[in-house]
């Protein structure tokens, strides 16, 4: 209790801006020409590149349109692919420093003002570290905590927000910089595995910078967002969760990403228990109210056993609840079509809620743990945040692990990020004086319309919930009498 005291006491922690990285025109690749290069291979047969041919038209990427560096990608280097460390330290440096230097313009913050340092990326882990070479490339200070994270999947991209969470509430008035990437370079597989082919028709190179701090007194109007709530879920004491994806040679003794069969389910249920976590915090009242008529007209079946017309058991169905009624944008994980439609299903999204992930996935493909800040980008740039919105991010990764975020816009936001502008016709954007571009559009606030109503319903749910309680109480009391005098 103490802790949670403290916890509560704690200075919140604000996100000031983030900036995802743009790769230039010349890596975008073609399905035709991946299909083609691994053709010239001469390991597959037929029926590989049949089924490769099925992933890719089932993956949710643009058939022009994503990204790969010069050393896999098939534009540049045919049926030759690079995987050495030093072409994997010049698509690390390209991403990761174009990431930060755009984020730097974006702010004006000065490497020297970075207080903390953490950077993310599962496969590659150079010595020294991804840190280490940002803090030599941009000559930052001697005393900044800096810190890699490897292995952690794609998940990370969210769950590391709870460390920079915990190191920012042991240095106050500080900066932290998070820097989260996927380098595809030496993630390539050259094996017969389908299941290790798979990461290579979907991940894509990307990065993302983000910008964090505890100091809102000295960044004022600039914040955008503060952390609400944040929860994370570890499934790796499941064997099937554990193993449904892992770096690791195949029969042949070639490493590669294995992706099984059962990555959406293990997924979803690693989600299940993080939304048990996060949903009392972010529900309605309507919606906690149906939780709770669900669970107990549970038990109640449990005890009173119901019978179908054919005499067989019936199975209580758990109601789901409905998160958009309570958050207004969702950063899901674009790990691939199938992964968003398991994630949407079991969070009982819209359409119109996946659609900024199914966005990144069209327009990047899987950038791994940098997706959900991609899918920040482009609600900004192309729907707008108005203050007092309500932002869920969700990441999942190997382990498996499930992270949750959830933020609230402190102001309007209507920001052009560089990697949506494609998509935001010119005529739209306004240049501001530091040369980025925002939105034409103004937010109305709507907030003094519906305060009026507010009280009226928080009466009416008071009523129902005590009408509910008084009818499950009633029940429970007959189905002990009947107990008692049978």
């Amino acid at each position: 209790m103490l802790l949670k005291f403290l916890s509560l006491c704690a200075d919140p922690v604000y996100l000031i801006d983030v900036n995802c990285f743009k790769p230039p025109e010349n890596l975008k690749v073609t399905h035709q020409a991946v299909l083609e290069a691994w053709s010239r291979l001469k390991v597959y047969s037929g029926d590989d590149i049949e089924f490769q041919r099925r992933v890719l038209e089932k993956s949710g990427l643009a058939k022009v349109g994503t990204y790969l560096p010069e050393a896999i990608n098939p534009c540049h280097c045919g049926a030759e692919p690079r995987t050495g460390l030093d072409s994997a330290m010049e698509e690390c440096k390209m991403t990761c420093v174009g990431a930060l230097q755009g984020l730097l313009l974006k702010t004006g913050l000065q490497p020297t003002d970075i207080d903390i340092l953490v950077t993310t990326c599962s496969i590659y882990c150079p010595t020294p570290s991804m840190a280490s070479m940002l803090v030599n490339h941009f000559k930052m200070r001697t005393d900044i905590q800096s810190y890699h994270l490897g292995g952690m999947g794609c998940a990370n991209g969210v769950v590391a927000i709870n460390l920079i969470r915990d190191l920012l509430q042991a240095h106050p008035n500080a900066n932290a910089v998070f820097v989260t990437t996927e380098v595809t370079t030496p993630a390539y597989y050259k094996g017969k595995d389908r299941h290790r082919q798979v990461p290579n028709l979907l991940f894509r190179m990307g990065a993302s910078a983000v910008l964090l701090s505890n100091n809102a007194v000295s960044w004022g109007s600039r914040v955008k967002y503060r952390l609400r709530h944040h929860e994370r879920v570890h499934a790796g004491q499941s064997e099937e969760s554990y193993k449904a994806i892992h770096y690791s040679p195949d029969a042949e003794g070639i490493n590669g990403i294995y992706l099984g069969k059962n990555v959406v389910t293990e997924a979803s249920r690693g989600l299940t228990k993080a939304m048990w976590a996060v949903g009392p915090k972010v529900l309605s009242l309507k919606e906690k109210v149906k939780v709770v008529m669900s669970m107990t007209s549970g038990l109640l079946k449990k005890r009173v056993h119901s019978f179908d017309a054919t005499g067989s058991s019936v199975q209580h169905q758990p109601y789901i609840p409905t998160f958009s009624k309570s958050v207004d944008h969702f950063l899901i994980h674009a790990g691939g079509a199938k992964v968003l439609d398991g994630l949407g299903k079991a969070l009982r999204l819209s359409d119109w809620d996946l659609e900024p992930s199914r966005a990144v996935l069209h327009d990047y493909g899987n950038v791994s743990s940098s997706t959900t800040w991609y899918t920040m980008g482009y609600i900004e740039s192309l729907r707008g945040v108005q203050k007092g919105d309500m932002v869920m991010q969700i990441g999942v990764g190997s382990g498996i692990k499930v992270g949750v975020n959830v933020w609230q816009a402190m102001r309007d936001i209507n920001d052009v990020h560089l990697t949506w502008q494609h998509r935001v016709p010119p005529e739209q954007c306004l240049k501001r004086a530091d040369g980025t571009l925002r939105r034409q559009e103004q937010f109305v606030d709507v907030s003094s319309l519906t305060r009026i109503h507010d009280f009226g319903r928080m009466m009416s749910w008071v009523l129902l919930i005590c009408i509910t309680l008084v009818f499950y109480m009633s029940s429970i009391l007959g189905v002990l009498f009947v107990d008692v005098t049978a």
